[in-house]
């Protein structure tokens, strides 16, 4: 009867050891998909995050690209304008052919003629 004890205690242990490797499991199951769930979270964040950055980096080249068109602008009227008569008339029909070949929109062929630029 001894044995029968000691053999059903020792088969009592293992199964309290298995239900806590059970729960242990389960606890690390739930613990990994929390790991798993922050960082796909964290992931899309980074993303996002990396969305916004580049187009930040869009809207200046935008911005930059734009100024860098109205100081060459500026630049040619300047030069047209400190231009002798002759010399002015001259740079201004260069500066008008340039701009026919260039300018496609409605409006903007209107204005600059409008401006006495084409």
């Amino acid at each position: 009867m001894k044995a029968k004890l000691i053999s059903g205690g020792a088969q009592a242990e293992r199964q309290s050891s298995a239900a806590e490797s059970v729960s242990t499991n389960g606890q690390r199951r739930k613990t990994s998909a929390g790991k798993l769930d922050a960082l796909r979270k964290r992931v899309d964040e980074m993303k996002a995050a990396l969305e916004a950055v580049q187009a930040q980096e869009r809207q200046q080249e935008k911005e930059d690209d734009r100024r860098v068109s109205a100081l060459i602008g500026a630049a040619l009227v300047a030069d047209v304008e400190a231009a002798e008569p002759e010399e002015r008339a001259r740079r201004k029909a260069y500066i008008s052919e340039v701009l026919a070949r260039n300018t496609i929109a409605g409006p903007s062929r209107a204005f600059l003629r409008l401006k006495g630029w084409l």
